[in-house]
């Protein structure tokens, strides 16, 4: 009898776990079906019921994990929710530490207080949302908030979007982007709604200024300068008879300038510095605002109103914080920016009258994070684009030699945040170094980190930097430090060395005024020379350098002027080859792979254009006998074949993987497994209602 009820008792336990089991997978699934309907589709409310079944369920790391989606979803839609759902995390997940991290860090952004004037009935309400090809954010609202232009992403035409009813319209029918390269690109609606100026790309890289009538009819060259080489619409004046325009010259000079609609004929305003941002005309066609760094290279701005006949240049905003224009309220009473004052980016009020400030700014709404402001409607309404790269790191198996796939892909960390990207495998292959862009949707500008990850062990952790805007990143051969892109507070874009243990940094190289730095390739095997693409703007050359760490002395191993591009060189892991890509005027692309020591470069590949290369993903084999790369065509707009080629040239071979946005691929010691970057672009507009003083009091 005893050993019957033990093995009763053995049953019901048996039973018992495989229920937990089911659950737990169950809970899991669920969990990534919701993650999908908010990054994929948009559909906040399908994933806020599906992140609050997981909320209830038993495994407690899900629960919290669906906890922190469910709140992001209510920011999403700015409803109160969002507070309580933080809140709740930090109260009943006490041993859950990182998910209570996030909720506090999220919470942080609360306590501050909308001001009593504006606070009463703000709407924020999105109008789009938009993932993958179509529409882009730029454009403007026309002045009667019934469209909104943009330019179609697949072809390049200029159109406009009916927001009532979701009718697109394209203005301009250039054909495809296999038939021809024109493209439009920053359109504005005239102030009566007629009209829409934009910029019109045209071959060598040349940028015009035209016109179209909101029915596609009477297309109009306005201006085109042989020595600007690009303009770009900024605003109309509010007579509509003139356009406000930005003109980049051939030797990087740029001006503001205004353009006659009547004759086409251009009178400067101001030479700029290549930091300005200009926002437009107040109503009264009086002043232009615009924002200015604090200093050379700092990512601090103020607000500046420059008069229409460039005699006053008056500061507006002067903080120490980071304070962008967004745009003038159609009553001209009030200028809207943003700001990190409060240590996330918050919209503001200013007053402001006869060109000055005519009292302190007020707070509208926290934690607005980084937009595109698209303007203002006659109404007052304010319309902004959000764009968010919504990138992972996955690792998958191949068998190079017969392209097979042995293991799918997978995420490789769990890390809530918009963008994990740049991996880089260390030299020993026991670990993983990434950028983890953001804090789980945070408006903070500056909260990218380096995450380590263990390869045995799964375990991560953080590298605190004194860094905002981290790109791309290397390990140094001795797996002790790692050579990171990025941006010094009140600094300038440079090379960074940060100990992996400490996070010490210490600077390498930077910008300078002619020149830019990008795309690290790669150290050399004996940690003594850093190998990266520099860009001498003044002579728009695109070289590939090698630097002497100790010396800094430089030697140029590639060079090519534009209109043809450099990119993404590929230091081998044994240190004497450098894979690279390059693009010639026609949009044709190849692969050339150049011996690190004084040698000429030799193509490996070609393809023309509408196929491309995905330049971002060149990466090595360990042995370095083979270049694996993606590779696209119209057929396959934003999804990459993964094809690999033998160092010594010939066909290349496809294998069986497609990407979406294949980026930052590394390969394994083991010769199988591949670690990459990869994800979508999403889109989404908003509009701001019901938050100006004036008009509040109208009502």
């Amino acid at each position: 009898m005893k050993i019957l009820r033990l093995l009763t008792i053995m049953v019901g336990l048996a039973f018992w776990a495989f229920i937990l089991i089911a659950q737990d997978r169950n809970q899991a699934n669920k969990l990534q079906e919701a993650i999908n309907f908010m990054e994929t589709k948009g559909n906040y409310p399908a994933a806020i019921l599906l992140f609050e079944e997981v909320a209830k369920g038993p495994d407690r790391s899900l629960a919290a994990r669906a906890l922190l989606y469910l709140g992001l979803c209510y920011e999403k839609l700015d409803k109160e929710e969002a507070r309580k759902t933080y809140e709740r995390i930090v109260q009943e997940f006490a041993d859950q530490r990182e998910a209570v991290t996030e909720a506090q860090a999220k919470l942080s952004a609360f306590p501050r207080a909308v001001s009593p004037a504006s606070a009463s009935a703000l709407v924020i309400r999105q109008v789009l949302a938009l993932a993958g090809p179509g529409i882009d954010i730029l454009g403007a609202p026309s002045p009667d908030g019934r469209y909104l232009s943009y330019v179609d992403s697949e072809t390049g035409d200029l159109a406009v979007i009916e927001l009532a009813t979701g009718k697109k319209s394209r203005l301009t029918h250039k054909g495809s982007s296999v038939e021809s390269a024109e493209h439009a690109g920053s359109p504005i609606f005239s102030p009566d709604a007629k009209q829409v100026a934009y910029s019109w790309g045209v071959k060598d890289h040349m940028i015009n200024l035209c016109t179209i009538r909101l029915d596609g009819s009477e297309p109009r060259l306005l201006y085109s300068d042989e020595e600007s080489g690009l303009i770009y619409p900024n605003d109309w004046s509010p007579d509509g008879k003139c356009i406000l325009a930005t003109s980049l010259k051939k030797d990087n000079a740029r001006q503001i300038v205004l353009v006659s609609v009547a004759d086409g004929s251009a009178r400067v305003i101001k030479n700029l510095s290549v930091q300005e941002s200009w926002a437009g005309f107040s109503p009264d066609g009086r002043y232009i605002a615009y924002d200015i760094p604090q200093q050379e290279g700092s990512r601090q701005r103020d607000i500046f109103l420059l008069s229409i006949d460039g005699k006053r240049d008056i500061p507006l905003v002067e903080h120490p914080a980071n304070d962008r224009v967004l745009g003038w309220a159609p009553s001209g009473k009030w200028i809207l920016f943003s700001s990190d004052r409060t240590g996330s980016l918050d919209a503001w009020l200013i007053p402001v009258a006869d060109g000055e400030a005519q009292g302190d700014p007020q707070l509208i709404k926290t934690d607005i994070g980084e937009i595109s402001a698209k303007g203002f409607t006659r109404k007052g309404s304010f319309y902004y684009g959000k764009g968010t790269w919504l990138y992972n790191i996955y690792v998958a198996a191949l068998d190079l030699k017969t392209g097979k796939i042995l293991i799918l892909p997978k995420k490789v960390t769990q890390r809530i945040v918009p963008l994990n990207s740049s991996p880089d495998l260390s030299s020993d292959g026991k670990y993983l170094a990434f950028i983890s862009e953001g804090a789980f949707g945070s408006s903070r500008p500056d909260s990218a980190v380096i995450s380590i990850r263990s390869l045995e062990t799964g375990q991560e952790r953080e590298l605190s930097l004194e860094l905002n805007r981290l790109y791309r990143l290397r390990w140094f051969p001795d797996g002790r430090s790692i050579l990171v892109l990025g941006f010094k507070k009140k600094g300038r874009w440079g090379f960074f060395r940060i100990d992996a243990q400490t996070s010490d940094v210490s600077s390498m190289v930077q910008d300078e005024p002619d020149v830019n730095i990008t795309d690290p390739a790669g150290i050399s095997p004996d940690g003594k020379t850093i190998f990266y693409r520099r860009i001498v703007l003044s002579k728009e050359l695109h070289q590939i350098v090698g630097r002497d760490i100790e010396t800094g002395q430089e030697r140029e191993l590639y060079c090519l002027a534009a209109p043809s591009l450099v990119m993404n060189p590929v230091l081998s892991p044994d240190g004497r080859h450098l894979v690279f890509f390059v693009r010639d005027p026609q949009r044709n692309e190849a692969l050339l792979v150049i011996p690190v020591a004084v040698g000429e470069a030799r193509e490996l590949l070609r393809v023309k254009y509408p196929e491309s290369i995905d330049y971002i993903s060149l990466a090595w084999t360990p042995d370095g006998s083979q270049i694996l790369f993606g590779k696209n065509s119209s057929q396959l707009v934003g999804k990459s074949e993964l094809w690999r080629i033998s160092v010594e040239g010939g066909e290349p071979q496809k294998l069986e993987l497609t990407i979406d946005n294949l980026m930052h691929m590394r390969v394994h010691l083991d010769g199988q497994r591949i670690v990459y970057t990869a994800g979508e672009y999403k889109a989404e507009i908003w509009v701001m209602e019901n938050f100006l003083p004036d008009l509040k009091a109208v009502r």
